[in-house]
């Protein structure tokens, strides 16, 4: 049996990680979740997932930007390159506007390969999630 593509959720909301492991799941993919930042570190260096799907706005506030920069400026390339994808109501929360890719505004590109404001659409996660598998291979 091929080996699934694997990703790991990282979000302080339970439901949120429930909600998201069963919609991939359903879909064929190998789903690890945690609610800890500091895991999801450690989940990347260990386990190497195929992507990433992050949400930035956790019990400490900007949690999840400190541990998206971390991992960009990670010594080890496979941890540095993994595909990150953002998950989050920022824009909902925060005067703080994000955008994936180049952006002319100062301060508000994110080094990630998507970003969706929650709640996300799974059939629009899932589509995102295989361009970006198909881009990095």
């Amino acid at each position: 049996m091929a080996n699934k593509t694997r990703i790991l959720v990282i979000d302080d909301d339970l439901d949120t990680l429930d909600a998201t492991r069963l919609t991939l799941e359903s879909r064929g993919y190998e789903v690890a979740t945690t609610a800890n930042p500091e895991d999801g570190l450690r989940g990347i260096e260990k386990d190497r997932p195929d992507l990433v799907i992050l949400d930035v706005m956790m019990p400490d506030g900007i949690e999840g930007f400190q541990w998206l920069w971390n991992v960009r400026r990670h010594p080890d390339e496979a941890v540095r390159t993994v595909p990150v994808i953002v998950a989050s109501s920022i824009h909902k929360t925060t005067p703080l506007r994000f955008h994936e890719g180049d952006s002319d505004e100062t301060g508000s590109y994110l080094p990630v390969q998507g970003f969706f404001d929650k709640p996300v659409d799974p059939d629009q996660l899932v589509e995102r999630i295989e361009k970006v598998l198909s881009e990095s291979k």
